[in-house]
């Protein structure tokens, strides 16, 4: 698993499929690591990519420094895996992410338009309404992170990471929710951008909206009866949405 040095962050990554290819970036979400997306990983790899899946910054091997959730933790990861494309010396890449990293890649789009071929989000929503605050509050404490979570961040102080996270996610809430929301016709590449029906922390309406902001260059697909993850609820429906969408770019 190779590694890269970035302003004193460690980033680690796999890549899958042939050099030359198409790259693109592949982003996990919260408690996450890269090589649990690798299923999906092969299956783009087979598609015609070079998928480049990191651990996020302070995630599994990506350390150091360890992970931390400042207000700003969002945009913090977005500009690192900008660097992260920048040191890989990848002119354009798709950028694709899953929930929190997907949240990372819709803000690389809006940063980082010269990086981006296209952009592909699912389990986000680039804006928290005032109501979640409250929901999170409540329903995050029962989401004790496991022992298969904790062996995929070694020596770290993963169960302190749910009260860091919360407590970011309700300053975001109290400061307006707006994450990238405000600058999504800022993102000049195709987009794609998907939600699961029953995707709670991210309510269809407002991936919607999130389209319909970034304008005719994005597509919004909703998928019923699944969840926050829809790769793993609906993975064939999933995979060739994607790749219907990636291939004539």
């Amino acid at each position: 698993m190779p590694k890269i040095d970035l302003s004193g962050q460690t980033i680690y990554y796999d890549s899958l499929g042939k050099p030359d290819n198409p790259p693109l970036l592949l982003m996990h979400g919260w408690l996450e690591v890269g090589r649990d997306h690798l299923a999906l990983a092969n299956e783009l790899a087979a598609g015609g990519y070079r998928v480049i899946v990191p651990d996020l910054p302070g995630y599994g091997r990506s350390t150091p420094p360890e992970r931390t959730y400042p207000t700003d933790f969002y945009q913090r990861d977005a500009r690192l895996m900008g660097q992260f494309l920048d040191a890989l010396a990848i002119e354009k890449a798709h950028v694709m992410g899953f929930s929190d990293g997907g949240e990372i890649a819709l803000l690389i789009g809006i940063t980082r338009p010269e990086r981006c071929r296209s952009v592909v989000a699912w389990g986000a929503t680039g804006y928290y309404a005032p109501d979640l605050g409250a929901w999170v509050r409540d329903a995050m404490p029962r989401l004790i992170p496991q022992a298969s979570h904790r062996a995929r961040h070694p020596g770290q102080t993963i169960d302190g990471w749910q009260a860091a996270w919360i407590e970011a996610f309700t300053a975001i809430v109290a400061a307006g929710g707006d994450l990238s929301l405000s600058h999504a016709e800022d993102i000049t590449c195709p987009l794609l951008i998907m939600v699961g029906e029953h995707d709670r922390l991210n309510p269809a309406a407002d991936v919607q909206r999130f389209a319909e902001r970034a304008g005719e260059r994005a597509q919004f697909v909703f998928f019923p009866t699944v969840g926050h993850a829809i790769h793993i609820e609906s993975p064939q429906e999933f995979l060739k949405t994607v790749l219907t969408f990636l291939k004539p770019l």
